[in-house]
């Protein structure tokens, strides 16, 4: 097998079992995830894979992107059933707003890298609700899916790398999302006092 191939693999599993790990947490109460914040990160994370997909051209390296699509989906339907959904705040239309000026952007300059990017602010961006909370409540998360969701995020990079094309857009993805994913995980490390 490619190493390429087998890297993108790697991160898939790690991705997918943190993903597991999570969901089972959720379930049981261990975590508590805000259901509006999913339907955000499920919103950003199809227009993620589209766009990333178009802007590589390369499925290897799109591979976690997609699986990321129905991971985020089936976590979003666990949380509607055990979570709590607030309504969206003026914050996340601020989100959602973003995504589809990404989609505008897309089709008016015909530019799936413009879009990508704007996707990552956007990204980036909706973790800040979550960090807050993990701040102000530490054992609202489990420190382990986060850091394996970022290993996961190690690997896909070590993808891009390994499949370099010259395109340094294509390693912003992988490297926001191990950034985002990592310093939940650290926040949730911390114990209050």
């Amino acid at each position: 097998m490619e190493a390429a191939k087998a890297l993108a693999l790697t991160s898939l599993v790690i991705y997918l079992f943190a993903f597991g790990l999570y969901n089972r947490q959720i379930i049981t109460g261990k975590s508590k995830p805000n259901a509006a914040m999913w339907t955000l990160w499920v919103f950003l994370a199809g227009l993620n894979a589209a766009s990333y997909q178009v802007m590589t051209g390369d499925w290897v390296k799109s591979l976690i992107t997609y699986a990321g699509c129905v991971a985020m989906t089936t976590t979003f339907l666990i949380t509607l059933r055990t979570g709590k959904f607030s309504r969206l705040g003026s914050f996340d239309w601020i989100l959602l707003g973003l995504g589809f000026v990404a989609i505008l952007a897309w089709w008016v300059k015909q530019d799936a890298t413009y879009a990508n990017m704007l996707l990552q602010l956007a990204i980036a961006i909706s973790f800040v609700p979550t960090y807050m909370g993990v701040w102000q409540k530490p054992a609202n998360e489990r420190p382990l899916p986060w850091v394996l969701f970022s290993l996961g995020y190690v690997f896909q990079t070590l993808v891009v790398v390994t499949r370099w094309t010259g395109q340094i857009q294509d390693l912003v993805y992988p490297i926001n999302c191990f950034t985002l994913h990592l310093v939940v995980g650290l926040l949730s490390l911390r114990r209050s006092t």
